[in-house]
């Protein structure tokens, strides 16, 4: 694999991060970069335009969400109001 220097600065503090998250996982903080830009990328955008399209399709179907809430609460007072005129009856 032909490879390719990449300038990165950082804190103090993150390259000690960098560094101790390589060494426990017995990697090189190159290979830790290149692993998290791997789970980045494959992860967390993939998951990012799925939860977009969620959210559209969930918006899409929150006004026939609320006419069917709406229904069944008309239907359950209708209901309630059928067993109280009977109740009333007796």
């Amino acid at each position: 694999m032909k490879t390719q220097r990449v300038t990165l600065l950082v804190s103090k503090e993150d390259k000690r991060r960098f560094k101790e998250l390589a060494e426990d996982r017995g990697v090189s903080m190159s290979e830790l970069v290149r692993q998290a830009v791997d789970a980045y990328n494959v992860s967390a955008i993939h998951e990012t335009r799925e939860l977009a399209a969620l959210t559209r399709e969930l918006r899409q179907a929150i006004p026939g969400m609320r006419r069917s809430v709406r229904a069944a609460l008309a239907a359950t007072n209708r209901a309630l109001a059928n067993i109280e005129a009977r109740r009333s009856e007796r």
